[in-house]
């Protein structure tokens, strides 16, 4: 399946109608494929590709493109700030590929040559 194809499903699916969302579907889609080291990426990624690009656009609908993140502790004397950052709540894990993502795309995965 091409890139084009996929972002044209993903889309439908979506329910995405113009291209705004265009960048970060393609970035998705790079990143997986950077990651299984694929030139084309199967049928079968496209639900993968899709809840991951729902997750950060809801994301960037909640907070902006600025994190976010709750205070876990303050502390006065020598002033300390303690954020709340899980593997769900980070940054990176937002944008980029979790343990979880990784553990999942394992299967498609292949020796790069």
């Amino acid at each position: 399946m091409t890139i084009d194809e996929l972002k044209s499903k993903v889309k439908e699916n979506l329910k995405i109608a113009d291209n705004e969302k265009d960048l970060i579907i393609s970035d998705v889609i790079q990143e997986v494929m950077n990651y299984c080291n694929l030139a084309e990426l199967p049928e079968a990624l496209e639900p993968f590709i899709r809840k991951k690009t729902k997750g950060i656009i809801d994301y960037e609908s909640e907070n902006g493109t600025s994190s976010v993140f709750d205070v876990k502790s303050i502390k006065e004397g020598d002033t300390s700030i303690t954020y709340n950052v899980d593997d769900k709540t980070s940054k990176d894990t937002i944008y980029g590929l979790s343990d979880r993502d990784k553990k999942t795309l394992t299967q498609f995965r292949r020796l790069r040559r």
